[in-house]
């Protein structure tokens, strides 16, 4: 068996105790990580797709069908038409 001298106890002491400190230091840091991911797995999950805020569906409006059809707008298909920027070959 080993014997410590009375100023190597105190060392292997004070190094348990610093060692003690940091564990438990990064023991309250895990404890918060998890207690954010547990509250991030409980959160409401929102729906993908279409934004809460858009109707899943766009009523039908006549006189704005006849107004964009009459401005020249494409409609439907969701096609878009973009004209040729400066320096760009038309298409």
């Amino acid at each position: 068996m080993v014997q410590l001298t009375p100023d190597e106890l105190v060392a292997e002491f004070q190094d348990a105790v610093v060692e003690l400190y940091f564990a438990r230091k990064r023991i309250g840091a895990l404890e918060a990580e998890n207690a954010a991911l547990k509250a991030r797995l409980t959160a409401p999950v929102p729906p993908q797709g279409v934004p809460a805020e858009v109707p899943a569906e766009v009523p039908a409006d006549p006189a704005r069908d006849a107004a964009r059809e009459a401005a020249g707008e494409a409609g439907g298909g969701g096609e878009q038409w973009f004209t040729a920027g400066p320096g760009e070959p038309a298409a």
